[in-house]
């Protein structure tokens, strides 16, 4: 069972705030250092924790997707993100976060449109 995925970045600011603007993904909590600097922040995707950590250099995973199962979800989806998509497949778009880490949202198994 996944207990967390992390992504890391310079600026976890920056992508907290980008990834709590996606449908589905709600902020649980912050971690700082003892100098008061934001070390962590944990989100949840569903049943999913997304942990988003201060790293020098970033890592992350080839592509994280969301499900979008829903006609509505789409939809809000389409109109928060439309622009910003760099590719598309029958059931995924892409796009990617402020740091270039690749994400989708995946209609399967109904196509997308």
């Amino acid at each position: 069972m996944i207990h967390h995925i992390a992504i890391s970045t310079k600026d976890p600011e920056t992508l907290r705030t980008f990834y709590i603007s996606i449908p589905g993904i709600s902020f649980e909590k912050d971690h700082f250092y003892q100098d008061g600097r934001l070390r962590s922040s944990w989100l949840l995707a569903g049943i999913v924790r997304i942990m988003i950590e201060r790293e020098e250099e970033s890592k992350a995973p080839h592509a994280l997707i969301f499900s979008a199962t829903k006609k509505e979800e789409r939809v809000k989806i389409d109109s928060l993100f439309g622009d910003s998509f760099i590719e598309r497949t029958d059931y995924t778009k892409y796009f990617k976060d402020p740091d270039g880490n690749r994400l989708g949202f995946s209609s399967y198994p109904e196509p997308w449109d």
